[in-house]
């Protein structure tokens, strides 16, 4: 994990983009859609990250943990299944092979029936197991932690489970880690006759080769404090000689208006 001073942009997120123009029963479809996958893996009872974390972070920090996950995250994850374009693809396999089906629907033509047919196939796939982040995650909480991100980076635990999109951090990180973290891939739909090896999502097999270490997500044991950090930043701008304009105006590779604070 890199120390805080060397991401000035931690704490800030990109704004939020223009979503497709749609049919209101077509937007209401994905939207219904996305808002079940999001249940699934956050907030009803038996949540895929409540079943891995919940016991582990105790109730307090946990709701901490889910109201800032609705804040930070819910509307850009329900987006995802409407893309600015008004066609919804299929990003190809994990490996980077592109989709050999060529998957995908066309948000302004295809009709409600065939919506409610198609969706079910198109899968938010995450880089890293959830699992596998949560287990991760617990390892590197203190015994009893104070707060939900109790000695790591709370913002990219986050990324890693609901991150749609880049991060603006990767405005000022090269790590891969802080990319879009959830694709859309296509997948088989329950009780079909298919075969998941068919599909670029192979739900049989976990992603063995993206694994997580503890140094991944945990602050360094000799990092700076957040308000030293930030100190740092403000007198000496940030590493490698760029000025804090870099990031905060337009032009060049700065991020600009992209950018706002939390």
């Amino acid at each position: 994990m890199e120390a805080r001073c060397t991401l000035p942009l931690l704490g800030f997120r990109k704004r939020r983009r223009s979503t497709a123009v749609l049919r209101p029963h077509i937007r209401a479809l994905c939207r219904a859609r996305a808002l079940k996958r999001w249940s699934a893996l956050l907030t009803q009872s038996k949540s895929r990250i409540g079943a891995n974390i919940r016991q582990r972070l105790g109730d307090a920090n946990w709701q901490a943990f889910v109201h800032y996950a609705e804040v930070n995250y819910k509307e850009l994850f329900v987006e995802a299944l409407m893309p600015h374009c008004s066609r919804l693809c299929c990003s190809g396999k994990i490996g980077g092979t592109p989709c050999p089906n060529n998957a995908h629907i066309d948000l302004q033509s295809v009709t409600a029936a065939e919506l409610g047919t198609l969706l079910p196939a198109f899968h938010m796939d995450h880089t890293y197991d959830v699992a596998h982040i949560c287990d991760v995650w617990s390892c590197a909480l203190p015994p009893h932690p104070a707060s939900w991100d109790d000695g790591i980076c709370g913002a990219l635990v986050a990324h890693l489970l609901f991150g749609t999109e880049d991060h603006v951090l990767t405005a000022c990180s090269t790590r891969a880690i802080w990319r879009k973290q959830i694709h859309v891939r296509c997948g088989n739909t329950h009780g079909a006759h298919q075969r998941a090896s068919d599909f670029c999502h192979d739900l049989s097999n976990a992603h063995y080769d993206h694994v997580l270490r503890v140094a991944d997500i945990a602050w360094p044991a000799s990092d700076e404090t957040e308000e030293d950090a930030l100190l740092q930043v403000a007198l000496n701008g940030p590493p490698g000689g760029r000025s804090l304009d870099g990031f905060f105006a337009g032009g060049g590779d700065g991020v600009g208006s992209d950018v706002q604070f939390l």
